[in-house]
């Protein structure tokens, strides 16, 4: 322990001495200047008082003229007042009255002056000066100087006798910091005797302190089962928070963040996912209830099946399950195992109640460690597309679709950093007259602008976009820019529309708002993509039926292709057919295409609905589709899409 250098009683007394001095200092002086300007305060009030009383008196006489009497009033008050030395009335800058003592020796005199007003009024007549003696002041000063000495004296002695006092008081401190500086938990505490037998604050204190030193002994004994015990507890909860990260809780298989890692420490592996078919019809017909009881069931009767820590079996999703080998088996022996492992689950039978169930499924395997998880992943959706219970992946074959997946990855990504950057412009087409070759309109294609300003078309993304979150997004961005771009053009304009963006409200609401906010209703053809397939015509009727009356026009894109169907166009009001693009290019060589187009706009004619022909590429083919009575041609012939278009149509 830090021995005590500097003693607490020194330094108590020390600060407490230094602290009394200068505040008996500070209190002399301050008594000692208040004192004597109270005591001239007080002679002033004094001197004042006698003024006031004849100030009155004065100033009628002065106000009358009676210089006499005031002669008289001076003499007689500065004779009876033994502290007034003279008094001095003047009158317009004239002595009117003046008597002063003949023993004028003192010093210890003030001067003051006193205005004298008429009476009743603030009008001024004169000045009074008079000399005021305070001669007596010393001996009171000199009195209450004695006294504050003597007060100062006794609280100088007050201070020793405290001094001595303390020292004393703090002794036994000192005794009991020391045995304290001497403390541990293995040696008691060892207090003089005299200071035990104590009765005050003191003894008090060492009893307290014995007192203590045996509950921290008892308490550290405490403290020390109480650590064992948490690091028990800590080791149960980190098994049990390890047991959650790797463990599934439904079935307490390996889960697939365990099965990642138990991959990444095998020297090379193989892989099997096992996918239960149409596991959702099970929830939907049975309940989520029935169809957890199945997943346990089934989880067992795998693991009595491998009944094997070789391979080690996992659930990694919902209704998927892994097998992992922890050495590279070739393809044969892959596809015997899974031959045999299939016809297995295949006898397996499931009870509800009294029936019994029966589940089919469908597996991916790969042999190797490398990407295991997504090769296997593609070797499972392979079976799925072919409806083959199970597939194994081929490096050769596979690794396209490999590519694919990365390559539609990658597309994700950059569909979100066109529109966080705002390069998803829309691109804009004429449609041009058959009969004046001017253009009607333009249609408004989708294109995203590349990091080096280069133009990607949509089929490079749309397909993706539509699997991903962004495909709304991306249609939203050309409802508004489109709408923006014509808001004070005279052209009318089309917008594709697929059969999804129809169906999701969020889009049909914002279409409405782009028309209404930039007034383009009367200029608007929505093109709706047919060759989608239109099965829901009881939505799309009261779609087009709302935006017709809104004032817009409808165009059914792609017609002519596989969906196709005349009886169903006819329930639409449309005002455009748009003949497909394969039927357009190919009409000069192919009689079928010929024959189609000339039949879809034998029909729009007889129904009163305008014909737009796509891809018109060169003049052979215009002339063609001109000569089969198309209304309006749009194509490479004419124009490529561009970014700006004239803001005046040349009809």
């Amino acid at each position: 322990m830090k021995s005590i250098k500097h003693s607490l009683s020194r330094r108590i007394l020390l600060h407490f001495f230094l602290v009394s001095s200068a505040l008996i200092l500070f209190i002399f002086y301050t008594f000692e200047e208040v004192g004597k300007e109270a005591f001239k305060n007080m002679e002033k009030s004094k001197a004042e008082v006698v003024v006031d009383t004849i100030i009155p008196t004065i100033s009628m006489n002065l106000y009358l003229g009676f210089y006499k009497k005031i002669n008289e009033l001076v003499k007689q008050v500065v004779n009876h007042n033994k502290n007034i030395l003279g008094i001095t009335i003047m009158s317009h800058n004239k002595i009117i009255a003046s008597y002063m003592k003949q023993n004028m020796e003192s010093k210890d005199y003030f001067v003051f002056t006193k205005s004298i007003f008429e009476p009743n009024s603030k009008k001024n007549l004169g000045r009074m000066h008079v000399i005021y003696s305070y001669e007596h002041y010393r001996e009171v000063v000199e009195r209450y100087s004695k006294l504050l000495w003597m007060f100062i004296a006794s609280i100088g002695l007050l201070l020793i006798l405290f001094s001595i006092y303390l020292d004393k008081l703090l002794s036994p401190l000192r005794k009991i910091v020391t045995e304290l500086g001497r403390y541990s938990l293995q040696r008691d505490l060892r207090f003089p005797s005299f200071i035990r037998a104590r009765e005050d604050e003191i003894g008090a204190i060492v009893a307290v302190l014995e007192s203590m030193h045996n509950k921290i002994k008892s308490y550290a004994k405490y403290q020390e089962d109480i650590n064992k015990e948490l690091e028990r507890q800590v080791a149960q909860k980190t098994k049990e928070l390890r047991d959650r990260l790797y463990i599934d809780s439904l079935t307490g298989l390996s889960n697939r963040i365990k099965l990642q890692e138990d991959l990444a420490e095998q020297e090379d592996a193989s892989l099997v996912i096992i996918n239960i078919d149409a596991f959702k019809e099970i929830n939907d017909l049975f309940g989520h209830r029935i169809g957890d009881k199945i997943l346990q069931d089934f989880s067992k009767k795998l693991k009595d099946l491998i009944n094997t820590n070789n391979p080690k079996l996992y659930r990694i999703g919902g209704d998927e399950f892994a097998l992992l080998f922890k050495n590279r088996m070739s393809e044969n022996d892959l596809r015997h195992f899974l031959n045999i492992f299939v016809k297995k689950i295949e006898n397996m039978i499931f009870f509800y109640g009294d029936k019994e169930l029966s589940l089919h499924v469908t597996m991916g395997a790969v042999s190797g460690k490398e990407g295991a998880l997504e090769k296997a992943d593609i070797a499972l959706k392979k079976a799925r597309k072919h409806r083959k219970v199970y597939e194994i992946y081929d490096q050769v074959v596979d690794a396209k679709v490999e590519k694919e997946y990365e390559k539609n990855i990658m597309w994700v990504k950059n569909l979100k950093k066109a529109i966080e950057l705002d390069r998803v412009v829309p691109f804009f087409q004429p449609i041009v007259s058959t009969k004046t070759l001017q253009p009607k309109g333009y249609e408004s294609l989708i294109r995203i602008l590349d990091d080096d300003g280069s133009v990607i078309s949509p089929g490079v993304f749309l397909e993706i976009a539509k699997k991903s979150k962004f495909y709304y997004k991306l249609t939203e961005i050309m409802i508004e820019k489109s709408c923006e771009y014509f808001y004070n053009s005279p052209c009318s304009f089309s917008i594709n529309l697929s059969i999804l963006d129809i169906m999701n409200q969020q889009i049909v609401h914002k279409l409405k708002e782009a028309i209404a906010r930039y007034h383009v209703h009367n200029r608007l053809i929505l093109e709706i993509v047919e060759s989608e397939g239109i099965e829901n015509y009881d939505l799309v009727y009261r779609f087009v039926k709302e935006m017709k009356e809104i004032g817009c026009q409808i165009a059914i894109d792609d017609f002519g292709t596989g969906y196709s169907n005349f009886e169903h166009i006819l329930r639409l009001p449309i005002d455009y057919i748009k003949i497909d693009g394969s039927l357009v290019k190919n009409i000069c060589i192919d009689e079928n295409s010929e024959l189609i187009v000339s039949t879809i706009v034998d029909f729009a004619k007889k129904r009163g609905i305008k014909t737009v022909s796509e891809f018109v590429s060169s003049e052979e083919i215009f002339l063609k589709v001109q000569a089969l009575g198309v209304d309006y041609a749009q194509g490479f012939y004419f124009d490529k899409p561009k970014q700006f278009v004239p803001k005046r149509c040349l009809l």
